[in-house]
């Protein structure tokens, strides 16, 4: 009888590994995965064109969080600081989407909003690329540290107002225009 028990025990111990592993592997398969391209290429000394590439690369729909009213916490977000050329040494690769990051890390800049990009996409479907250029203007003596942040629904978790879920992610780049850095010997 005792045997049983035991083996009761270890069969609801296997099922509930199995379970937890299934439910994980779905997971995994299903989740979005977005990735980020940031590249440019220099018009002028002082012009640039900013490209920015958003790839869905899961098998669902990534669903863009769209809010009006905190839109540091939505969106598909743009943040550009310029930086002078002499000043790089205290740069990371970390850069402030929210003014409470910015001053908590005491960011080497002045402050600007992030602005919003994207802002009809509500959804980036399996395998979809979007993509948009924009001008920036720079100083031939000044450093680019360009940001973009995707802010998409957690799926069903949203509609469970415990917490404010959401998934997130984000890539940086530092752009010059090496040609203006370029020491030319006369």
């Amino acid at each position: 009888m005792e045997t049983i028990g035991v083996v009761k025990d270890i069969l609801l111990i296997l099922a509930l590994m199995i379970g937890a592993w299934a439910c994980l592997f779905i997971y995994l398969k299903f989740a979005p995965v977005v990735i980020i391209r940031i590249s440019d290429s220099w018009i002028s000394d002082k012009l640039a064109i900013l490209r920015i590439e958003i790839e869905n690369i899961s098998k669902v729909r990534v669903s863009i969080k769209k809010e009006t009213g905190k839109k540091q916490d939505a969106n598909i977000l743009l943040q550009i600081f310029q930086h002078d050329k002499n000043n790089d040494i205290n740069l990371t690769e970390f850069i402030p989407f929210t003014e409470n990051w910015f001053k908590k890390k005491k960011y080497p800049a002045d402050w600007k909003d992030a602005e919003i990009i994207f802002e009809t996409t509500e959804w980036i479907y399996p395998g979809e690329v979007i993509t948009i250029e924009r001008p920036v203007h720079s100083d031939k003596n000044k450093i680019l540290h360009v940001g973009v942040q995707v802010h998409a629904k957690f799926g069903i978790f949203e509609l469970a107002k415990i917490r404010h879920w959401s998934q997130r992610w984000t890539s940086a780049r530092f752009l010059t225009n090496k040609e203006a850095f370029e020491t030319k010997n006369v």
